[in-house]
């Protein structure tokens, strides 16, 4: 924080010694009441109001209606900065317990700026409503008046400020009874008790009733409760703002009469009765503005005028103007409507005449699908007997033609059978056939192999005897002439070169002669012939 100007630096050190207090007495952590950069930035923004103090990212309406008017007057006093760390402050329960704050500040000795601030900080937390009359009304800026007591004159001093009393829609006069909202501070600077009016409402029947018919009458002469102004409610609704309380018979009596058409409902739980309930209404219609949702809707059980205060707040009604959903009052009343029934696209006096309205298109869409369904059914009646008549006269048909089928295919069967059994049958004869024409071929073959076996070895024989060699030991010769055998002495001439193949040897030789053999026996010389 070195480089931050010190009237930021003091903010900042006073808000996180609140913070510091805040979490112990409500027993979180930090972050959880603020974080730093929403400190850093209330510190730079220094707001001074809610409108100003709504804007600061990290805050928004449900801060301001849990801290903001401790945090504004937190700022407010750093105008006149003290030593927030000379004391630390009893915390509540039970340290504000009578025997705990004695025992705590006894010994300690305050300078008056460090006791003030321990009243203060032990009379904010008591706050409490006040009931009386208007003393003296003075506006400079902000709201500030006396409240004294109908029967002994006593007299409280309050302030409210500008913000808090638009809320209200009430202008103070002399004479008014009212009843405040609020706690007791005292103003250091002059050592004042000034009682801190955080809301007003009106009391007595006549002066409700007025406040009531004046604000009527400056909406209606604007248009605001034109019929033209309000949007049609659509049909079919899906997704459903609720604003009420959570508590109570309305929210069930709502639910329970819905019917089964898959709404999808997010409840924005806020006070419905008093001056109270006007800032959480305001933010519950902020909160749904750009939520995707069909229809919003406001509702609340039975009352008076006095417990219906704040759905005839000026600033309630205008925040409903230009709204961009449509929206359903369900506010319950003995006499005189509520101004927020008046100015809402639809009003209804019970939580279950808001559910039947809602359910109206959808019970409408199921009825008439009834009726199209019966009616359906009586126009084709006629056909329809006809095609049940066919359908069974087609069933019939099928019925035999499947029998037939049956019938055929049994007798297929049947045959596929018997054709099954002789080709089976006539497969075995054929190879009981073959095997036995396989022994016998292989029998004949074994003779036939075993003959001729014989014939060789007869021929082998044969050949074996008539081997010319085997004649050649016997004593004979072969002769060849030019390498061929001679089996003629006509092949023959003189001179002719012989070659004799004996058995163990050949011989060469020159033809000197040749003798013919004549027929009868004799030979007959032609010339000698010698052997070389």
């Amino acid at each position: 924080m070195s480089n931050i100007s010190a009237d930021r630096k003091q903010i900042i050190l006073a808000l996180r010694d609140w913070r510091l207090k805040k979490s112990r007495q409500e027993n979180v952590k930090l972050f959880m009441i603020l974080q730093n950069k929403t400190i850093d930035a209330i510190a730079e923004l220094n707001p001074q109001n809610r409108e100003e103090f709504v804007q600061i990212k990290g805050l928004g309406e449900r801060k301001y209606e849990k801290y903001g008017e401790e945090i504004l007057q937190l700022l407010r006093s750093q105008e006149n900065p003290v030593d927030l760390f000379s004391y630390q402050p009893p915390s509540p329960a039970p340290a504000f317990s009578e025997q705990t704050l004695i025992e705590k500040i006894s010994k300690k000795v305050f300078t008056v700026s460090q006791y003030l601030d321990l009243v203060n900080d032990i009379l904010r937390p008591l706050q409490l409503s006040v009931r009386g009359e208007i003393s003296s009304v003075s506006y400079r800026k902000h709201l500030y008046f006396g409240l004294k007591d109908t029967k002994d004159e006593s007299k409280l001093e309050a302030l409210m400020w500008e913000s808090d009393l638009k809320y209200c829609g009430i202008k103070p006069v002399e004479g008014m009874e009212v009843v405040i909202h609020g706690f007791m501070e005292i103003y250091k600077p002059m050592g004042k008790a000034t009682f801190r009016a955080q809301s007003m409402e009106l009391v007595g029947e006549g002066a409700l009733k007025k406040a009531y018919d004046d604000l009527k009458r400056k909406l209606e002469a604007e248009g605001c409760f034109d019929p033209e102004r309000k949007k049609p409610i659509p049909n079919f609704p899906v997704r459903l703002g609720v604003v009420t309380s959570k508590h109570g018979a309305v929210i069930h009596d709502l639910l329970t009469n819905l019917g089964k058409y898959g709404y999808k409902i997010q409840l924005y739980d806020t006070r419905v009765e008093g001056v109270l309930a006007i800032k959480e209404l305001i933010s519950a219609l902020y909160y749904f503005r750009d939520k995707p949702i069909d229809l919003l809707l406001v509702i609340r059980g039975g009352g008076s005028l006095e417990s219906l205060q704040a759905f005839n707040s000026e600033v309630l009604l205008r925040s409903v103007l230009d709204y961009p959903v449509p929206i359903i009052a369900g506010i319950g009343h003995d006499k005189d409507v509520p101004l927020f029934s008046m100015i809402a696209d639809a009003a209804f006096s019970t939580p279950t005449a808001v559910a039947r309205e809602i359910n109206r298109s959808w019970d409408s869409a199921q009825e008439k699908l009834r009726y199209y369904e019966h009616a359906l059914l009586h126009r084709y009646a006629p056909l329809l007997v006809g095609a049940r008549h066919a359908i069974e006269r087609a069933l019939g048909q099928g019925e035999r033609f499947y029998g037939k089928l049956c019938y055929q295919q049994e007798r297929l069967n049947r045959t596929f059978e018997a054709i099954l059994h002789r080709f089976l049958s006539q497969t075995e004869q054929r190879k009981q056939g073959l095997k036995h024409k396989e022994t016998h071929l292989q029998e004949r073959f074994l003779q036939d192999l075993s003959s001729i076996k014989v014939h060789i070895e007869h021929y082998a024989e044969s050949l074996r005897k008539n081997n010319p060699e085997r004649q050649l030991k016997l004593g004979y010769s072969i002769v060849f002439n030019k390498n061929k055998a001679i089996s003629s002495i006509s092949q023959l001439a003189l001179k002719d070169q012989m070659k004799i193949r004996l058995a163990d040897g050949e011989v060469l030789s020159t033809v000197e002669e040749l003798n013919q053999r004549r027929e009868d026996g004799k030979s007959e010389p032609e010339q000698d012939f010698e052997t070389a």
